[in-house]
């Protein structure tokens, strides 16, 4: 019985060594989660008493004097029958901007999607189908490539240049001012990204509900903190607006080729490789407020604010299959493949930041190993 109580004693000790562990992991964590809020409320008190009170609030009217610069919209689309062809509709009759093309990028094997935004472009002429070289579905990058090389055609054929490239895809529900505030920022900053925001369902809707929570704290704190204290943003795959610059820039670094697609999360990607290239990033929260309605509710005492965000909506996984299937591939992409592909720089805040996303793997190996 002695041996038996040495195994039993001993795997004791094992647990007590893994808590242990844990416990500093989670700890070390909390206290990196801490310093972000903190940061992010002293910035927010600090604009509060004094940037906005000697700078006012720039009003959305702003956003209509700068004369409309040529803007193509990107959205890659696989297997997307019956919905890119509504997205695209509906961003032809809502988007409050005149000067855009939206290009469609679909493959030779997925006739379906195709003639969905055939119809679509033979209602409205700034609409383009972009058939992929190769059968689908190859990865996003693959995708967004071709589209861009379908776009510098149309660039030659038309005799103009685009200012900006944005990114979306065929879920996406993109806010009528969108392109007015790229337009706004493009000769001065090289990649633009807006707030992701996802739609509600139901609370009994746990996996999409997660999103919900996930993107309030990303687009709400952390990419704002980050932008103030590295300079840097990433994208999110949609709601980005590149300038030419970078796009240029991106075309030169890959020999004629923009996205990288051995990357499982080529937006995460570009961040860092227009960072090190010098471009300027911005994350922008800009909500269009009616003036003349705020001041109407202003009453003793309480002042009443109704504003229309401008970012991107859309509906997230709703079953665990599809959100480990994506959640998956961002972990891949940005802890093990970031690893590998973006070295640690000369800036401590941009490590900082770098190690914030990497920490993911021993945070994951952490959650698993509690739950095991």
């Amino acid at each position: 019985m002695d041996w038996l109580l040495d195994v039993f004693a001993t795997w004791l000790y094992g647990l007590k060594v893994i808590a242990i562990t844990l416990a500093v992991i989670m700890f070390i964590s909390g206290l990196d989660d801490f310093f972000i809020d903190v940061v992010y409320w002293v910035r927010r008190i600090k604009r509060k008493l004094s940037v906005y009170r000697r700078y006012p609030r720039m009003s959305y009217r702003e956003l209509y004097k700068p004369d409309e610069k040529p803007l193509a919209i990107m959205v890659p689309a696989w297997n997307e029958t019956g919905v890119i062809g509504n997205m695209a509709e509906l961003a032809a009759t809502t988007l409050d901007y005149e000067n855009y093309h939206i290009f469609v990028g679909t493959y030779p094997n997925d006739p379906d999607t195709q003639r969905d935004v055939d119809e679509v472009c033979a209602r409205f002429p700034n609409v383009h189908k972009v058939v992929c070289a190769r059968p689908g579905p190859t990865s996003k990058a693959d995708c967004l490539n071709n589209v861009l090389d379908a776009i510098t055609q149309f660039e030659r054929s038309a005799n103009f240049a685009f200012a900006g490239f944005i990114l979306h895809d065929a879920e996406d529900v993109i806010s009528p001012m969108e392109l007015r505030l790229f337009n706004y920022l493009v000769e001065r900053k090289d990649l633009i990204q807006i707030p992701v925001y996802p739609f509600e369902r139901e609370w009994t809707h746990f996996t999409s509900m997660t999103y919900i929570d996930e993107f309030s704290e990303l687009h709400g704190k952390d990419v704002p903190v980050r932008e103030a204290l590295a300079g840097q943003v990433p994208s999110a795959g949609v709601g980005t607006c590149f300038s030419r610059r970078a796009v240029t820039a991106l075309l030169a670094d890959g020999d004629g080729i923009a996205f990288d697609v051995q990357s499982l999360t080529e937006d995460y990607d570009i961040g860092f490789r227009l960072k090190e290239k010098g471009m300027t990033e911005i994350f922008v929260r800009f909500p269009v407020v009616d003036e003349a309605k705020e001041r109407e509710q202003r009453k003793f005492l309480q002042h009443a604010r109704t504003s229309n965000m401008i970012c991107v909506r859309e509906y997230f996984p709703d079953t665990f299959s599809t959100a480990v299937r994506q959640k998956s591939r961002w972990i891949i992409g940005i802890v093990f493949q970031g690893f590998k592909t973006h070295k640690w720089t000369s800036s401590l805040t941009l490590n900082y930041f770098l190690w914030r996303d990497r920490k993911g793997q021993s945070v994951t190996l952490s959650a698993s190993s509690r739950c095991w």
